[in-house]
């Protein structure tokens, strides 16, 4: 999990992720908003076949989202 803030502060309030994903990389249009900050692994399951690309982000308790993180790729046959 992160531990600062994009100005360098401290993150003191983070309150979970949000993980975006899709088949086309310029429109990441699902979305599953994971609640619980501690948790390190998260499974999305039934994807079909293609090659599909995830980002992450994360927010605090007062709704603030980060930038995301770089993209990632899995492709399902």
């Amino acid at each position: 999990p992160p531990t600062s803030n994009t100005d360098g502060s401290p993150l003191t309030n983070l309150a979970g992720y949000i993980i975006r994903y899709g088949t086309d990389l310029g429109s990441l249009a699902t979305e599953v908003r994971v609640a619980n900050p501690g948790l390190t692994t998260y499974v999305i399951s039934d994807l079909a076949p293609a090659t599909w690309y995830f980002q992450v982000t994360a927010y605090n308790s007062s709704g603030v989202e980060s930038s995301p993180s770089a993209t990632a790729s899995k492709t399902i046959s």
